[in-house]
């Protein structure tokens, strides 16, 4: 293909992303099952005007940017206070849906014959909930604050948690190793370097920020992203978990600094203003956030479209693993309601209806390939049906639950 005929690509699937979204904002039928949709119909499956082959030298590094972006934006839905306040529910909840939903994979997995360590990334890969999905589900029906705080914790702790949880496993395969000392070791190595890397790089950030540039340049953040992850993996620690910490410390600046002046400072009126963070300053703007989610609907726009290119319904054997597995959480995702019992029952019912997977799971996967781990090209195409599969299924009960009640005040 041409340069002119890639622009021309490009732009044509960045319209069709903004169509989605329009049509998304006005009936409820996710975008990302559309973007998906694109994908397959310009793969091999169908029209091969493009084929993964001709992807193969872009995708590692476009993998790798989505994965990390996705956490350092991800963290701009993490709000400490909030995180706090609700804890003991929305993290209970979280937990439990996670373990449960891992568990399930996990089965389904070993059943068919998978060794155990692979069964296992498989499960955390797919055990969490989509943001992605999650959030603007919950925007377009304006659910009260509370259980809309609720639901996206749980997503962007999820998201965290399959990324985390998943490369943690990766790690254990590269070992080769089951020697429980030299595996713990090494791993909680792995992540103390990654979290020290982006607690230090949000520190400088917020110092130069505040005292040096005294500006809020955007670029500059991401370029400044990417030297975090950079330092985080020459250092042998996880870049992308480094990112995630320098996220949550960009996003939760005012308060982090305003705790520390407190501590600083002398005097019973200052310490109550530090704990309400009247005493930090902010990092970031709602106009510098809103810039990072635009790059993340850009990465999302095209990941989505690249992951229907990569859909494989040819082999039979990966459709009904995946198929039975969507199934599963969509039934596995009905225990919630012991843990949602003082809601009412349509927000139980709403809670239900949140289970499509999505961009983590897929980016995982696609790290999998790139790291060698045995089996990652089927594992991946299981994935690839398992986040299409939940998503309609996911919609379809949100949708036949619109129908029902009216939301904005039922909620």
């Amino acid at each position: 293909m041409t340069v002119t005929g890639i622009l021309l690509a490009a732009s044509l699937i960045l319209f069709f992303a903004f169509f989605a979204s329009f049509i998304f904002r006005r009936f409820g039928l996710p975008d990302v099952l559309f973007l998906i949709i694109l994908g397959f119909v310009i793969g091999p499956s169908v029209l091969n005007y493009v084929t993964p082959a001709s992807l193969s030298g872009l995708a590692p590094v476009f993998t790798t940017f989505t994965l990390l972006f996705l956490l350092f934006d991800g963290a701009f839905n993490i709000n400490l206070a909030s995180l706090i306040r609700e804890f003991s529910e929305s993290f209970i909840l979280t937990i439990f849906n996670f373990i449960i939903s891992s568990a399930v994979i996990l089965c389904v997995m070993l059943i068919s014959g998978f060794p155990f360590l692979e069964s296992l990334l498989m499960g955390f890969l797919l055990g969490g909930v989509s943001s992605s999905f999650v959030i603007p589900i919950l925007q377009q029906i304006k659910v009260k604050e509370r259980l809309y705080s609720l639901l996206t914790l749980e997503s962007a702790l999820t998201d965290v948690f399959c990324i985390v949880f998943s490369l943690t496993v990766i790690e254990i395969i590269q070992l080769g190793s089951f020697g429980f000392r030299q595996t713990f070791t090494q791993l909680a190595s792995l992540f103390a370097v990654a979290g020290l890397i982006g607690l230090i790089g949000g520190v400088i950030w917020i110092i130069l920020t505040n005292h040096v540039l005294k500006e809020h340049n955007y670029v500059m953040v991401v370029a400044y992203l990417l030297l975090v992850y950079v330092m985080a993996e020459f250092l042998n620690g996880n870049g992308a978990i480094a990112t995630l910490f320098f996220g949550l410390m960009l996003k939760n600046s005012k308060q982090l600094s305003s705790i520390l002046k407190g501590i600083l400072s002398r005097g019973s009126k200052k310490e109550q203003k530090a704990i309400k963070g009247e005493l930090g300053v902010a990092v970031t703007t709602p106009a510098e956030e809103y810039f990072y989610h635009q790059i993340s609907f850009f990465l999302k726009t095209f990941f989505f479209v690249y992951i229907g290119i990569l859909i494989d319904f040819t082999d039979t054997r990966a459709l009904v693993i995946g198929l039975i597995i969507a199934v599963l959480l969509a039934f596995s995702r009905t225990s919630s309601l012991l843990l949602t019992r003082k809601l009412k029952l349509d927000q139980r019912t709403l809670v239900n209806s949140m289970f499509a997977r999505g961009l983590a799971a897929a980016a995982i996967a696609q790290l999998a390939l790139q790291f060698g781990v045995p089996q990652a090209d089927f594992m991946a195409k299981i994935s690839y049906i398992v986040i299409t599969g939940t998503i309609v299924l996911s919609s379809i009960r949100v949708f036949m639950l619109k129908r029902k009640i009216i939301l904005p005040h039922g909620f």
